[in-house]
């Protein structure tokens, strides 16, 4: 009977849950909204985490022999999915987990270093002996998001109202938030507390063109942003002797490559910084052939990154429900 393997990576706007043979061969993809406990509650974070596990198709000559959840928040909580999954996959070997361990084993497999992630959210982490001891950042978006994609739209709100209300400079954010919105600002404030977390950080886009037109407030925002995610590896340093390879990953680097290059530039000295070639769902998938003593090789990676991209997902609907 042929083995497969599920490995997920949740955050806070979507969800990928990929399922793979040995081979790291990609048979069947599902993909839905961000699950992050913090952010929807552990009850909506169990119904899309099953919905999206419901829509994989499973072919019959085979079984999931282990499952890796890789999921922003789940530090934080307890969601009780064991019994279920063990009844959805009879054997299964699987962990719930946060998204720390996988993005460092994705890129550079069972060692130690970090693993730090700018996408909707942000964090460091800190892997020792193949185990997260440390978490930097990454406390949920009310509390701490450093140059996260969420922070960038949040700055660039807070810059755009300052210049429209007469408190602050000219800036291109107010025209280029406005032409998102349809609205005038002050028009689309029910849109954009409605659209929420993900929404806000859907707007980080609009910083990054406006500092590439030399607009001098998303050039500060960048700055202080970019210093923000630097100074998660100078708090890394106490772990480890002399240098340690910080794993970049999350969709703000992937498509801002100049972001990632201004907090490499203000990096400690003896981070070595390596920008992520592979997604974090492939980390996910490393870390589910691991439980069963599978070493993900330079084969498995060719294999999956072959297929990745034109991988047809099955889209799920899920519905969101905010907790409180």
């Amino acid at each position: 009977m042929t083995d497969y393997y599920i490995g997920i990576d949740s955050g806070g706007t979507k969800t990928e849950i990929i399922l793979t043979d040995g081979r790291g061969q990609i048979l069947s993809k599902a993909l839905t909204c961000g699950c992050n406990p913090l952010d929807v509650g552990t009850e909506t974070t169990r119904e899309t985490l099953l919905s999206g596990l419901k829509a994989l198709q499973i072919p019959e000559e085979g079984r999931v022999s282990a499952l890796y959840a890789g999921i922003a928040g789940a530090n934080h909580v307890d969601l009780n999915m064991e019994e279920t999954l063990e009844t959805m996959y009879p054997g299964i070997k699987a962990q719930i987990d946060d998204d720390r361990r996988m993005v460092l084993s994705g890129t550079l497999g069972h060692v130690d270093g970090c693993g730090m992630i700018c996408g909707t959210g942000s964090s460091l982490s800190i892997i020792v002996e193949g185990c997260p001891i440390r978490q930097v950042g990454g406390l949920g978006y009310l509390v701490d998001t450093g140059g996260s994609g969420y922070e960038l739209g949040q700055a660039g709100l807070k810059y755009a109202f300052r210049y429209l209300d007469g408190r602050g400079e000219y800036t291109v954010l107010a025209k280029a938030i406005e032409d998102i919105l349809g609205v005038g600002l002050w028009e689309g404030l029910g849109k954009i507390y409605e659209g929420g977390r993900a929404f806000i950080a859907s707007l980080a886009h609009t910083v990054f063109e406006g500092a590439d037109s030399g607009d001098e407030v998303c050039q500060k925002i960048l700055d202080e942003s970019s210093y923000r995610l630097s100074e998660l590896t100078f708090a890394a340093e106490r772990h480890f002797d002399g240098t340690f390879p910080v794993v970049m990953s999350g969709g703000i680097f992937r498509q801002y490559p100049d972001y990632a290059r201004m907090v490499c530039a203000r990096a400690s000295a003896r981070a070595h910084m390596i920008q992520a070639q592979v997604p974090p769902v492939y980390g996910a998938l490393v870390e589910a052939m691991w439980q069963r003593g599978v070493k993900a090789d330079d084969d498995v990676r060719r294999r999956f990154m072959e297929n990745y991209e034109n991988c047809v997902s099955t889209e799920c609907r899920a519905v969101r429900r905010y907790a409180g």
